[in-house]
């Protein structure tokens, strides 16, 4: 029978609210003695798509105080969310809080892409909050920690563009204000909760935030990310924040609706965002790589693939940022002398030319990418890479194909080069496979046809959730300078990342 009474899309109640009461005193001043509980009774927060689990137990009534007593609220799991403290009802127009709000590794949210909800995945938290005050004034202190192993993501709302027609009563409305009979004087403040908000956000390493750009998935931003961020708010001083947001990987992944190609900028480790009072201006410090393929051409010499760092960086506050642009190649060293000798200005140019008309011009090096070759293959892989996005679950799968002109002993031919990536992560995504290979159509991919079908895989496990601590091994093929041609590097890695405030740390030597 509540529901109706909800705001629309925000929660959904089940279940029955059962108790006995004795109420004695007078209309001005009731007393309340007895108690209350819920019976299979949970709300439904459609923005988390998480049923939140109410107890049988009783909570007692006496004299007008609820009593909480290790009232345990479940989620995904069963780790609860207890509330311990009071609620005073002796003025039932200004109802006294002293409550105790802890929980420790509590699922909030453990669904796929739930229809109608905004967040989707698997969120672990740790609470411990204070709410004292009553409905004029109350203060809530917080700490939340969002744990390590979290790995979830959030739909941004698409917003309609559709003009809708609305009639033009009243659109423009004269007033005379010196008229007592339009214009109605306010005689008194309607009063409101005035809160004070004191709020410790921590977020371990190894949690991991998407955002979902577009309906289907296929546009979206990847944050691994930890850090410590101090929120507070007061009537006084509004919002307010401090503190550091460091980006330890992911991606910015998009599609150029003109040309339908698809962008990826990864993001590099030591990257962050800041804050250092105002929640809608941070200070960024933020550096992205897009590898992009193009076909290089030299006079004198057979043409080769070679992949090109597009860098993206981003610095300033959010109100004026600073957005440069570099390229650079780890492929071919002509290239790379060529572009060292630039200036910073020149590098800027031509790798906003290779991002928009997918050339590059040397001083004696040209390249172009498959934008300049048929544009119906950056359709078909923008397509695919959507498909597999919204169709393929649990399963991250990109495909790429390029189209170039390739020159091998004079003779000039085309040449068409098909990869692909498949990446899933199991037992919560503490254990990843990669495995990634190509295929061209050249004279000598026969030859190296089983090689190169599989020629990039990768273990990982991690030895901690927190992602500080695993255990790598690879074997990766690839092209590694025009002096020494192809390569395949196999190994085994131990990766350990920990924070340091000086040297002596790392070998566990104390200084006093």
């Amino acid at each position: 029978m509540a529901n109706p009474f909800l705001p629309a899309g925000t929660a959904k109640l089940r279940g029955t609210l059962n108790g006995e009461m004795t109420i004695t005193g007078d209309m001005a001043a009731p007393m309340f003695d007895g108690f209350l509980s819920f019976d299979s009774a949970a709300v439904k927060v459609a923005m988390l798509g998480t049923e939140f689990i109410f107890p049988d137990e009783k909570i007692p009534v006496d004299s007008n105080i609820v009593t909480f007593t290790d009232f345990g609220i479940r989620a995904c799991n069963e780790n609860p969310l207890t509330i311990n403290g009071t609620v005073d009802l002796r003025h039932l127009s200004n109802v006294a809080l002293d409550l105790d709000m802890n929980a420790r590794h509590m699922q909030i949210v453990n669904s796929e892409r739930a229809r109608g909800a905004d967040v989707y995945g698997k969120a672990f938290v740790n609470l411990d909050a204070k709410a004292r005050g009553n409905m004029q004034r109350i203060t809530v202190d917080a700490d939340l920690t969002l744990l390590a192993g979290t790995n979830v993501t959030y739909v941004l709302p698409t917003t309609s563009s559709e003009l809708t027609t609305r009639t033009d009563e009243n659109m423009v409305k004269f007033v005379n204000f010196a008229d007592p009979t339009t214009v109605v004087e306010a005689d008194s403040v309607a009063p409101a909760m005035l809160m004070w908000v004191n709020a410790d956000l921590k977020i371990e390493q190894g949690t991991v935030v998407n955002v979902d750009l577009n309906a289907n998935g296929s546009n979206r931003v990847q944050i691994q990310s930890n850090g410590d961020l101090d929120f507070s708010m007061s009537p006084l001083n509004g919002m307010r924040m401090t503190g550091r947001l460091n980006i330890d990987g992911g991606f910015a992944r998009y599609s150029v609706p003109p040309i339908l190609s698809e962008k990826n900028f990864a993001f590099q480790n030591g990257s962050y965002v800041a804050f250092n009072g105002d929640v809608m201006n941070p200070v960024l410090n933020v550096k992205g790589i897009d590898v992009m393929k193009a076909n290089v051409t030299q006079s004198g010499s057979d043409s080769r693939l070679v992949n090109f760092d597009v860098i993206l960086s981003v610095t300033g506050t959010l109100s004026s940022m600073d957005v440069a642009f570099d390229l650079s190649t780890n492929d071919d060293i002509t290239v790379q002398n060529e572009l060292t000798s630039m200036s910073a200005e020149q590098r800027a140019n031509q790798a906003m030319n290779l991002l928009l008309y997918g050339a590059y011009t040397g001083a004696g090096t040209k390249a172009s990418t498959n934008l300049t070759g048929n544009p119906l293959f950056s359709l078909l892989t923008s397509q695919l890479n959507s498909w597999a996005a919204n169709s393929i679950k649990g399963v991250d799968i990109s495909f790429g194909i390029d189209q170039y002109d390739s020159t091998r002993e004079g003779s000039t031919s085309t040449t068409t080069s098909y990869s692909y990536r498949v990446s899933k992560s199991l037992f919560n995504d503490r254990f990843k496979i990669v495995v990634g290979g190509k295929y061209s159509t050249d004279a000598n991919a026969d030859e190296n046809f089983s090689q190169n079908l599989i020629n990039d895989i990768s273990f990982e496990y991690m030895l901690n959730r927190s992602g500080s601590m695993y255990v790598r091994v690879f074997r990766h093929t690839g092209y590694e300078s025009i002096l020494e041609g192809e390569i395949t590097q196999t190994g085994v890695g131990f990766v350990l990342r920990r924070k340091l405030n000086n040297l002596f740390e790392l070998i566990g030597i104390r200084r006093d």
